[in-house]
């Protein structure tokens, strides 16, 4: 059985190293693992042709997988795997997995960031900063007591609502699954009550995967029911919002602020609006990166590919028809 493992040249973090090679083969002795570049497409379309199994599956390679006879489960080393579910993936028999949860650690201190910059009004003071002007702010607030509507409790948000819950926030989650709720959170709900929570939110965080079904999910009704001091974040994928109601929303002041890691397109282009207001603070796609990133990523590889070599259900299998 052979294993096409993609490797990215940049950053450091993001690289499959020898460590990582011999802890898979350790899992899998039988394994024959070749170790590609992912900017590599002649060796990529070369080993691909006699693959069984592709980790670290990106769009070029997902369109590659077409030419392969043999390819029977593709690896995401992300948790998005919108980019990747091609329609030959989705109508073919191949299974797909992808990396949710290795992410919530740093994406969850990230969403802390965003709402403390806001609260503390950090942006505001390092721009004076820049000015040299001493200039305190009257309007300074807490986030004891604040009110925090997460939206797509999965493992990314389960993990914001448990640091959130450190800082005495009052927690309230949404998702499509209604599972056991955590002690720390007040109440977990379905969609369909999304829109009696919004009004009482001091801070929305978007954890949505990108689907059909949540594709510009938060538009103007969203924005409309949110209280004109409420602050937007958005450390899911861009196409669940839309984007220009997002900007209306801003710009007249029916909402506080946002706080972006992703947007709608990538990279966001210098002539949006988002660049230049003064309530909006955007981070480049960035909120899960961390030196531990590969680590954990292979560690939960590694468990994947356990329960394939035993038949079993992957522990982070893709429903390739939700999308996520």
């Amino acid at each position: 059985m052979k294993l096409l493992l993609l490797t990215s040249e940049a950053p450091e973090f993001l690289r499959v190293k020898d460590q990582h090679v011999q802890a898979i083969k350790k899992s899998a002795p039988e394994l024959d693992i070749a170790l590609v570049s992912e900017d590599d497409k002649e060796k990529i379309a070369e080993h691909i042709l006699d693959a069984d199994i592709v980790a670290g599956v990106h769009r070029s390679t997902a369109d590659l997988i077409s030419q392969a006879k043999r390819v029977r489960w593709v690896h995401a080393f992300s948790a998005g795997v919108d980019r990747i579910l091609t329609k030959e993936i989705v109508q073919s028999e191949i299974i797909v997995s992808n990396s949710s949860g290795i992410h919530a650690v740093p994406i969850a201190e990230h969403v802390i960031g965003f709402m403390l910059v806001f609260a503390r009004k950090f942006a505001v003071t390092f721009k004076l900063q820049q000015e040299k002007k001493w200039e305190k702010q009257e309007d300074l607030t807490e986030l004891r007591d604040k009110r925090l509507v997460i939206v797509g409790f999965g493992s990314i948000g389960r993990e914001i609502g448990r640091l959130a819950s450190g800082f005495s926030m009052k927690i309230s989650a949404v998702d499509v699954n209604i599972q056991e709720k955590p002690d720390w959170a007040e109440e977990l709900v379905g969609p369909d009550k999304l829109s009696a929570l919004l009004p009482t939110a001091d801070f929305v965080v978007s954890a949505l995967p990108l689907a059909p079904a949540t594709r510009g999910f938060f538009s103007e009704q969203q924005f409309s029911d949110m209280k004109d001091t409420a602050v937007f974040i958005n450390i899911g994928r861009g196409g669940v919002v839309d984007q220009e109601a997002l900007i209306d929303a801003l710009r007249a002041k029916k909402i506080g602020g946002a706080g972006l890691d992703v947007t709608d397109p990538e990279p966001l282009p210098k002539d949006s609006p988002l660049w230049e207001m003064d309530n909006v603070v955007i981070t480049p796609h960035h909120s899960g990166w961390s030196e531990k990133y590969m680590d954990r990523a292979v560690d939960l590889f590694i468990s994947n590919l356990k329960a394939f070599l035993d038949q079993k259900e992957l522990p982070t299998l893709v429903n390739k028809e939700q999308g996520f």
